[in-house]
C-alpha cells in the first residue's frame, strides 16, 4: 500500500483525532491568559508558605482579566472568571474594594462570579454538579479563568496520597473540559523548603508553577516550571523598593548574577485597610511624576526634600538619584542650587 502525502489530513476533527507531522508543525503556539505568565486552558498551581500575599496576586490575576487590565504591564486576554473563596469568606470583599480603587476602576467592570464557600474539587462530586448546573444555567457568560483558593479547603482526603491528589486533579480537569478554562490553585508550601505540599501528581499535572515568597514589601515570584514556554523571568533594578525603604541594599550581587525572578509590591492601603500588588516600575514612574509636579514653581533641594519626607515617598539619597536623572533627560534644570522643569 502506497503512502499517503506529508501534507494530507490525516483524519477528521473530533475525539482522538491524529495529526500528521505537517499537520503537528502547523499548529498554533501556546495562547496566554496572562502573557508569558498564565496559559490559556492550562493548570496552574500558585504556592507559598502562610501569609506571603498568595491570595492578593491570585486576586489581582482574576481581577485583571475580569476587567482586562493589564496584569503587571502585560496584556491579559480578557473574559469572565470564577472565583472560588475558600478561605476569605466575606472578608475577601475589602480585597476587591481596595484593587478596584487602586486601578480606579468600577465595581461593575469586574466580570466576576464569586463563590465564598468552600467545594470539594472531584469530578463526580455533588458539589461540582450543584456549581456547574447554576453557571450553565444561570450564568450567561462561560468563565476563562477559575481560581481555586485554596486546594486545602477544596480537597477531600489526604493530600499526601496520590490516588487523592489524582481525584482532585481529576476534578479540575472536569472544570478545564466543561469551560475550557485555566484553573489557577492557591496551594500552601510544606513547613520547611520552598516545595508544594501534597503529593508530587499536582506539580505533575501542572502546565505552570509560581512559588511566592515575601520579603518585607516585596513579593518574589519564581517560575519553576513552565511546560510549553520558557520560565518568565525578570531582574529588578535592585533600589525600586517601597517608600521608606529606598536606601535598603540590595544583595550586593552583581545585575548579571541575580537569579531570575519577578519582583512585585505588596501595598498596604490605609483607608480601606487592605493590601494591592503593583510593579516596582510603577513605583518609579509615581515618583517621577510626583516630583515634576512639585517642580512646575522653582524649589531647592531642601524644599522638595522636605516635601517628599512629609507625604514618605523617598528619602534625600533616592531624591538626590532621581534629581540627577531628571536633569540628565532634559526633564529639569538646575541653576544656583534651584531646580525647576525645562
Amino acid at each position: 500500500m502506497s503512502s499517503r502525502p506529508s501534507t494530507f489530513v490525516l483524519t477528521s476533527p473530533g475525539p482522538l483525532r491524529l495529526y500528521s507531522t505537517t499537520e503537528l508543525l502547523r499548529l498554533p503556539p501556546p495562547a496566554w491568559l496572562i502573557d508569558g505568565i498564565v496559559p490559556t486552558g492550562g493548570l496552574v498551581g500558585l504556592y507559598g508558605p502562610p501569609g506571603h500575599g498568595k491570595s492578593f496576586l491570585a486576586l489581582d490575576m482574576a481581577l485583571s482579566v475580569a476587567t482586562g487590565c493589564p496584569w503587571q504591564g502585560r496584556p491579559v486576554l480578557s473574559g469572565f472568571v470564577l472565583y472560588v473563596s475558600a478561605e476569605g469568606g466575606t472578608g475577601i470583599g475589602k480585597r476587591v474594594q481596595a484593587w478596584l480603587a487602586h486601578h480606579q476602576a468600577h465595581p461593575k467592570s469586574a466580570n466576576v462570579a464569586w463563590l465564598i464557600e468552600s467545594i470539594a474539587v472531584l469530578s463526580d462530586s455533588g458539589d461540582m454538579d450543584v456549581l456547574l448546573g447554576r453557571i450553565n444555567d444561570e450564568v450567561t457568560d462561560c468563565p476563562v479563568l477559575v481560581v481555586i483558593d485554596t486546594l486545602a479547603r477544596c480537597f477531600d482526603g489526604d493530600e499526601n496520597q496520590q490516588e487523592d491528589m489524582g481525584r482532585f486533579i481529576q476534578g479540575v480537569d472536569r472544570l478545564r473540559r466543561e469551560f475550557g478554562a485555566t484553573v489557577l490553585v492557591v496551594h500552601h508550601t510544606r513547613l520547611a523548603g520552598d516545595r508544594e505540599r501534597g503529593n508530587t501528581a499536582f506539580r505533575g499535572a501542572a502546565d505552570t508553577m509560581i512559588f511566592v515568597r515575601k520579603q518585607g514589601h516585596r513579593l518574589r515570584l519564581t517560575n519553576n516550571k513552565q511546560k510549553d514556554a520558557e520560565p518568565f523571568t525578570h531582574v529588578p533594578s535592585g533600589h525600586d523598593v517601597p517608600s521608606g525603604h529606598e536606601d535598603e541594599d540590595d544583595d550586593g550581587e552583581t545585575q548579571d548574577s541575580r537569579p531570575k525572578f519577578l519582583d512585585l509590591i505588596l501595598q498596604v492601603d490605609r483607608v480601606i485597610n487592605s493590601c494591592v500588588v503593583r510593579r516596582l516600575k510603577e513605583k518609579r514612574e509615581k515618583s517621577v511624576v510626583g516630583l515634576l509636579n512639585f517642580l512646575k514653581d522653582p524649589h531647592t533641594f531642601t524644599e522638595l526634600a522636605t516635601q517628599v519626607s512629609q507625604q514618605h515617598w523617598m528619602s534625600r539619597k533616592t531624591l538626590a538619584r532621581k534629581l540627577l536623572t531628571l536633569i540628565e533627560s532634559g526633564q529639569i534644570t538646575k541653576e544656583n542650587g534651584i531646580y525647576r522643569r525645562t
